[in-house]
C-alpha cells in the first residue's frame, strides 16, 4: 500500500498541502498550456525503469517495471521484469501488486479482451492471463515469435496497439540490420533485415502480415477509432530528427539500417526523398516511446527532450501535417516514456481527459532503480489549444487512397499512371500499390512504349509485386533513362539480386553515367558483394577506382569526389577547409592526375586541392596562374586560394586585372574579405573603369555597407526578384556553383550537400531544382536566403548548448542519454557529458547566417539561384 500519494499539480488545478520528500533526481516540471495538470502517483522504489502502460475500465493501472534492461552486475532487484498493477482503493491510495514476473527486455504492455495482458518482449509477443482469480497471471501464450541473432533490448518487437477491427498492431525496430523471421501462432512467417516494420495479426497471433516498412524504431504506435494508424520513431540514427508518421497499409517510409550509419545513402530516405516512399507528418521530440490520440491531434511524450507535446493534425492531401504545441516541460530527470489513456475518456460529454505516463527518470539505459508514474489531466473547458475531433476535409482524399490500396476502388491502368504522377506522395504510393495488382498485364514490350515517368511507376509497381524478379530488374537496368536506371539499381540492392552483379559491375564502366547513378551503382556493388553497410564510403573500392589509370577519367573523378571525408582545422584562430585524404593519395598523385588533361578529372582534382588549401597551395597557384589551363579550372583553383587569400594577395591582385571575366571575378571574390592597404584598394578601384562589367564586384569588395544600403529590405522578396530580373547578362550556373562552395563568401557547402559535395547538417540540395512547389521555386529559394529563419524546417532546427564553463555550442541534436550527441555546422559530431551542460535551448535562428546576401552582388545572387534551380 502506498500510504501517501505525492502530487505535483500544475495548470489550472489547485494543489492541496502535502509534504514532498527531497528527491535527488527532481522532475522540475513546468506546464506550457492552460488546462494541463500533472500528478505524481507513485515512484521509486515502488516502480523502477518503467516502460509499457495501460489502464482497465476499473481504473487499475498496469505497467512494466524493467529489471533486465542492460542490467548491471551489481544490480539489486528481481531477476525478471515485473508487470505491476496499481489499484485505487477509493481513499486516495494505490495498492501495488505484482501480476507477472517471468520476462526479460519487456518493452510494452497492452490490455486485451477477456483479461489478457499482452506483452512485447524483444523476441516475442506474449499474452498472459489470471485464470483462477488470485490476481496473478498463470496462463501464458505466445502470439508471435522473432528469430534472429540480434539481442539489443529495444530495437526488436515493441509498440502494441489495438485496431478497431480487433486486430493487434505492433512494430519491430531496425534489429541492427540482422536477418529476422517473425512467426505467428498459426505458423505464418514474415522475414526481413534492417528496414523495421509494423505488423498486424489476430488477437491470438494468426493471420500475421506486415503492413508497412522503412522504420528505424517505431516504438510508439496508436490507432484512432477511425482506423488511422500513427507511429512515433524512437531514434533517427545519423539523420535527425525522430519522425511522427502516418501509417498506411503498404507504406514504405524509406529507412534501411543495413545500409550503414552514414547520414547519406542513395537508397535511404527519411522524409519521402525517394520515389514511392512516404514523408513524416512532422518531426517530434527526441526519443518518443508512446503516442495517443487527443481530439484531432496526437499526444507524444519525448524521453530525451523531457517534454509532453501535442500535435494538432491538419489534412494534407491523403495524409496530414502538424505543428508542435509543448504541454509540459521537465528537467533532465523527467523522461516520460509510454502513455495510456483512461478508457473513461471515451464517455460522451467528458470534460476532463486523463492519461497515465511512465517516467524512466534517469538518462542511463541501464536498469538504475529510478522510475515514476504520472497522471496527466487536460481540462477541455480551459484547453483552447486542443484541436477538436470533427469530420475533416481531408477524410475524402484518405478514403480514396485507402480504396485504391485495398482494391475496393477500381481504376484502369491509365488512371493509375496519372495518379502516380501526383504531387501527393500518399496518393502516389496508393496508385503504385494498385498498379502492382495488375503486374501480370505489365509486359516489357508494353512498358517500353510508355513515357519515362510511367516506366518509373511500372518499375515501382513490379518491385512490389515481384521483388525477386531478376529478369524484370535487368530490363529496367538497361533502360536508357537515368532516373529509371537509378531505381533499377535501388531495386537490385533492396532485393539482393546477386545474379545481376556482373551487370552492375559493367554499368560502372559506362562513361555516360552521371554522378547519381555512379553513386547508386557503388552502393549496389557493395550490397551485392555482401557489404551493404559500406554504403558509398568504401575507401578501398573507391581508391582502387581513383588510381586505376585504365579507367574512364570521368568515373575516376566521381570516385574522387566520393572519397574524401570533410573535416575542419584551425590555424591561428582562422577556420580553414581541410579534407583528410587516404594514403597513397597525395599532392604528387593529384598532380599526375592533372597531367592527364581530362576536363572532368582535372576539375575534381582541383576541387580536392581547393578543399586542402594549405598543403596544396603551391599546386593551386600553379593552376591559377597557368595561361595554358582552361579558364574554368583556373577559376576553381582561385576559389581554393581564396581560403588563404592573405598569403597570396599579390597573385590574386594580378589575377583581378585579368582580361578573362571568369578569372578576374573569381580573384575579386577571393579578395573580398582580405585585409588590403590603401594602394591595393586604389589599384582595385581602378578596375571598375577598365572593366565596367565587373564594376559591381569591385564595389562590394571596397564598400559592402554602401552596396547593402542601396538594396531593398530582406523582407521584400518581390523587390529583390524585380532587381534580379533587371540584370541584362545571362545567368552563369557554373559561377553559382563556385559561390555555393566558396569557403569565404557564402559557405553554403559547410551545411548543405549538393551532388556529392558538402556536408549533411542541413538539407541535401542535390535535387532542389527538380522539386515543384505551390509558389515560385525561385521565390522560395530567394526567400530562404534572404530570411533563413522565416520558414525553418523543424528537422533542421538548431539547439544551443550552454556549457558549465560558459562556452556556447550550436548544433543539430542527434541523440541523448547520459551524453548529448550533436552535429556541428561543419558536419562533425560532438559529444558532451550531461554534467558539462548548464542549459540547452531550441534556437529560433537558422544555422544559415542572416545577411548572406550582403556579401554577394546581385549578379552573384542570380548565379547562385541559377545553380540551385538547375536540374541534375
Amino acid at each position: 500500500m502506498l500510504n501517501s500519494i505525492r502530487s505535483i499539480v500544475f495548470g489550472l488545478s489547485v494543489c492541496a498541502s502535502f509534504v514532498v520528500v527531497a528527491d535527488p533526481r527532481p522532475a522540475n516540471l513546468q506546464t506550457q498550456q492552460t488546462g494541463v495538470s500533472l500528478t505524481l502517483l507513485a515512484q521509486h522504489p515502488e516502480l523502477v525503469t518503467p516502460t509499457g502502460i495501460d489502464v482497465d475500465a476499473q481504473g487499475r493501472i498496469y505497467l512494466v517495471a524493467t529489471h533486465t534492461h542492460f542490467r548491471p552486475d551489481d544490480y539489486v532487484g528481481p531477476k525478471h521484469d515485473e508487470v505491476l498493477v496499481f489499484t485505487p482503493d477509493g481513499q486516495g491510495n494505490l495498492k501495488r501488486q505484482v501480476f507477472y514476473n517471468a520476462t526479460a527486455a519487456t518493452m510494452d504492455l497492452e490490455l486485451g479482451r477477456d483479461g489478457w495482458v499482452y506483452l512485447a518482449l524483444r523476441d516475442r509477443i506474449l499474452r498472459v492471463q489470471d485464470s483462477d482469480g488470485d490476481d496473478q497471471a498463470d496462463v501464458v501464450e505466445t502470439v508471435a515469435e522473432l528469430e534472429t541473432e540480434a539481442d539489443y533490448p529495444h530495437n526488436g518487437l515493441e509498440a502494441l496497439a489495438w485496431h478497431p477491427s480487433g486486430d493487434l498492431i505492433f512494430g519491430i525496430g531496425e534489429n541492427f540490420a540482422k536477418r529476422w523471421t517473425l512467426t505467428g501462432s498459426d505458423g505464418n512467417k514474415v522475414s526481413g533485415t534492417g528496414e523495421g516494420g509494423i505488423f498486424r495479426c489476430a488477437p491470438e497471433g494468426g493471420q500475421l502480415r506486415r503492413i508497412a516498412k522503412g522504420f528505424w524504431n517505431p516504438f510508439g504506435i496508436c490507432v484512432r477509432d477511425d482506423g488511422e494508424i500513427f507511429a512515433a520513431e524512437n531514434d533517427p540514427g545519423e539523420r535527425p530528427p525522430c519522425r511522427l508518421l502516418h501509417i498506411i497499409d503498404g507504406g514504405d517510409y524509406g529507412y534501411q539500417r543495413r545500409y550503414g550509419n552514414e547520414a547519406h545513402h542513395p537508397f535511404v530516405g527519411w522524409n519521402g526523398e525517394l520515389l514511392g516512399t512516404l514523408p513524416m507528418i512532422r518531426p517530434c521530440g527526441e526519443a518518443p516511446c508512446g503516442i495517443q490520440p487527443l481530439g484531432n491531434g496526437l499526444l507524444v511524450p519525448s524521453w530525451s527532450d523531457h517534454r509532453i507535446d501535442y500535435f494538432p493534425l491538419t489534412p494534407l492531401g491523403a495524409s496530414f501535417s502538424a505543428e508542435r504545441i509543448s504541454l509540459v516541460q521537465g528537467g533532465r530527470y523527467f523522461r516520460p516514456a509510454c502513455i495510456a489513456a483512461d478508457p473513461r475518456n471515451a464517455s460522451p460529454g467528458r470534460q476532463t481527459m486523463v492519461w497515465y505516463l511512465t517516467d524512466w527518470v534517469d538518462g542511463r539505459y541501464q536498469s538504475h532503480g529510478y522510475g515514476r508514474l504520472w497522471k496527466l489531466e487536460i481540462d477541455l473547458r480551459n484547453a483552447g489549444w486542443v484541436s477538436p475531433k470533427q469530420t475533416e476535409p481531408g477524410q475524402q482524399q484518405r478514403s480514396f487512397a485507402r480504396a485504391l490500396r485495398d482494391g475496393s476502388k477500381s481504376a484502369d491502368r491509365s488512371e493509375l499512371l496519372q495518379l502516380a504522377r501526383d504531387s501527393d506522395p500518399f496518393l502516389v504510393r496508393s496508385a503504385i500499390i494498385a498498379l502492382a495488382r495488375q503486374s501480370d498485364q505489365l509486359s516489357a514490350d508494353r512498358i517500353a512504349q510508355w513515357q519515362p515517368a510511367d516506366r518509373v511507376s511500372a518499375l515501382l509497381a513490379l518491385k512490389i509485386a515481384t521483388p525477386g524478379s531478376v529478369e524484370r530488374a535487368r530490363l529496367f537496368l538497361d533502360d536508357p533513362d537515368p532516373a529509371i536506371q537509378f531505381e533499377a539499381l535501388r531495386w537490385i540492392a533492396d532485393s539482393d539480386l546477386t545474379e545481376l552483379l556482373p551487370e552492375v559491375t559493367q554499368l560502372l564502366e559506362h562513361d555516360d553515367l552521371d554522378y547519381r547513378r555512379f553513386e547508386a551503382a557503388i552502393a549496389t556493388l557493395n550490397t551485392l558483394a555482401g557489404h551493404p553497410e559500406k554504403g558509398v564510403r568504401d575507401t578501398d573500392l573507391l581508391l582502387q577506382r581513383v588510381l586505376d589509370e585504365q579507367a574512364s577519367p570521368k568515373l575516376r573523378a566521381y570516385a574522387l569526389r566520393m572519397l574524401p571525408v570533410q573535416s575542419r582545422v584551425s590555424e591561428k584562430g582562422q577556420t580553414l577547409p581541410s579534407k583528410r585524404l587516404p594514403k597513397p593519395l597525395n599532392a604528387t598523385v593529384l598532380q599526375k592526375m592533372l597531367s592527364i588533361g581530362d576536363a572532368s578529372l582535372s576539375l575534381e582534382v582541383i576541387r580536392v586541392m581547393a578543399a586542402n588549401p594549405l598543403p596544396m597551395q603551391t599546386l593551386l597557384k600553379q593552376v591559377a596562374t597557368d595561361p595554358k589551363t582552361p579558364d574554368r579550372l583556373r577559376a576553381e583553383a582561385i576559389v581554393g586560394l581564396s581560403a588563404i587569400a592573405q598569403r597570396h594577395l599579390q597573385t590574386l591582385l594580378e589575377l583581378a586585372g585579368h582580361q578573362q571575366k571568369m578569372i578576374r571575378e573569381e580573384a575579386l571574390r577571393g579578395l573580398r574579405f582580405a585585409e588590403l592597404d590603401s594602394p591595393q584598394r586604389q589599384r582595385l578601384a581602378g578596375l571598375a573603369k577598365r572593366f565596367p562589367d565587373s564594376a559591381d564586384s569591385v564595389a562590394i569588395l571596397l564598400d559592402r555597407d554602401m552596396v547593402k544600403a542601396q538594396r531593398p529590405s530582406v523582407q521584400d522578396t518581390a523587390a529583390w526578384l524585380r532587381k534580379l530580373e533587371q540584370i541584362q547578362s545571362p545567368a552563369d550556373p557554373a559561377a553559382g556553383e563556385r559561390i555555393f562552395h566558396h569557403a569565404n563568401v557564402t559557405q553554403c557547402s559547410n551545411c548543405h550537400r549538393h551532388r556529392g559535395r558538402g556536408n549533411v547538417v542541413g538539407p541535401d540540395l542535390s535535387r532542389i531544382g527538380e522539386v515543384s512547389r505551390r509558389d515560385s521555386k525561385r521565390k522560395f529559394l530567394l526567400e530562404s536566403i534572404l530570411q533563413p529563419s522565416l520558414e525553418m524546417a523543424p528537422e533542421y532546427q538548431p539547439r544551443q548548448v550552454v556549457l558549465t564553463d560558459g562556452q556556447v555550442f550550436t548544433g543539430i541534436r542527434l541523440r541523448s542519454s547520459t551524453k548529448e550527441a550533436m552535429r556541428d555546422t561543419n558536419g562533425q559530431n560532438r559529444t558532451f557529458d550531461r554534467d558539462e551542460i548548464e542549459a540547452m535551448y531550441e534556437s529560433k535562428v537558422s544555422f544559415m547566417p542572416t545577411g548572406a546576401v550582403d556579401s554577394l552582388t546581385m549578379r552573384e545572387l542570380r548565379d547562385l539561384l541559377a545553380f540551385l534551380e538547375s536540374r541534375s
